[in-house]
């Protein structure tokens, strides 16, 4: 480690692919001397199996328990590994669970400088209690050094949360980042099509708004539009979304199942827009994704990405959530002006290039240096 270095240490939940794209660049970067503490492997709701963990990264010893919807991990010895590091700032991703809780509790007792990395907050309506409960969750974040928010939407939510009583914090917007490079190569292979081709790619879940997508698809069809949908993902709606589709649009809609990430570049290649009605999504990486393949993004106002990247930066249509007229409006747009795409396919490839792995690092690396640290 050099003079200039800081020791960096992450709590996060998993190794999931995009976070390791993350990890792997920090890693290399000369200003970060980086470790990273999960708290599990694999989700059971998700498909890429388990990861292979490079020499700066563990998988605490732990379980996690099903509380209202959610998962809650508890590793013991959090406090004493807090202890017996060396860190000079610790980043903490997500204030549910157990882990976590004893973790920001021990750095406020230690007195060590820490940071909070997450989402919107609140999706999920709460009766009292819960409210109530989801207050305490909270409470250690008034002591945080700072907050790295997961999107312009975010950093408004916690600033309201937390700025008054912790007037001292610093506040960052750094979304989530992937790898790029391969979707961009990828893309640049695209040939328009004489159908239009819509892809979505997620989990085949409710909160996606995946349902809405379908049913839209379904009139787009019925109306005599020459379109295609790939679905790429799986989850609880496939059935259902299978046995709704009617006449031509049952030929048109493509399920591809789960694909693991090294297929996707070639699967976005063979598309013309994407699309990702979510009812939520705190960020939504694989806007960043269509982005960096050249295709414009239908999405709505509950999706992060898509009010930083697609809302006013001529990337796509930002729609009101759970709209299905107003999307199937933008999909027989999407479907007729060619030229349109193709403009806004060019500007997301330019919107793109400011969410690369290495823009995700200097981010970081500035956030860490307005936090005051020890010096190394």
């Amino acid at each position: 480690m050099t003079n200039d270095q800081l020791k960096i240490t992450f709590l996060t939940v998993m190794p999931s692919p995009y976070v390791q794209d993350l990890f792997a660049a920090m890693s290399a970067d000369a200003r970060i001397d980086l470790t990273v503490w999960y708290l599990e492997q694999v989700a059971p709701d998700t498909y890429w199996g388990e990861q292979a963990m490079p020499g700066y990264a563990r998988v605490l010893p732990g379980r996690w328990y099903g509380f209202s919807g959610a998962r809650v991990h508890w590793n013991p010895g959090i406090s004493k590994l807090i202890e017996n590091s060396d860190a000079d700032l610790f980043v903490i991703v997500g204030y549910i669970g157990l882990t976590n809780q004893v973790a920001m509790r021990t750095l406020n007792r230690l007195g060590r400088k820490w940071v909070f990395w997450g989402e919107v907050p609140g999706f999920q309506k709460r009766g009292w209690l819960g409210s109530r409960l989801r207050s305490f969750l909270q409470r250690p974040l008034q002591h945080a050094n700072g907050i790295a928010a997961v999107g312009t939407r975010a950093v408004q939510a916690y600033q309201a949360l937390v700025a008054q009583g912790n007037p001292g914090c610093c506040f960052a917007s750094i979304p989530y980042h992937c790898r790029l490079d391969n979707f961009e190569k990828e893309g640049q292979r695209r040939v328009l099509s004489e159908a239009t081709r819509f892809l979505y790619c997620g989990q085949l879940i409710e909160r996606k708004g995946v349902d809405l997508l379908c049913r839209a698809f379904q009139r787009l069809v019925d109306a005599g539009h020459n379109v295609t949908l790939t679905l790429a993902g799986e989850g609880s709606l496939k059935n259902e979304l299978q046995s709704s589709l009617t006449g031509a649009a049952r030929e048109r809609v493509h399920f591809l199942g789960f694909q693991p990430v090294s297929k996707l570049p070639e699967i976005f290649r063979d598309a013309d827009v994407f699309a990702l009605p979510s009812r939520h999504d705190g960020w939504g990486v694989v806007v960043n994704q269509a982005l960096a393949s050249g295709l414009p993004v239908i999405s709505t106002t509950a999706v992060g990405a898509a009010a930083d990247l697609v809302a006013g930066q001529g990337t796509g249509w930002v729609i009101p959530v759970q709209d299905e007229d107003r999307l199937f409006d933008v999909l027989v747009q999407a479907s007729t002006d060619r030229v349109q795409l193709q403009a806004m396919g060019e500007l997301a490839v330019q919107v793109a290039g400011r969410i690369s792995l290495a823009c995700a690092v200097d981010d970081w690396s500035l956030f860490f240096s307005s936090i005051e640290s020890p010096t190394v």
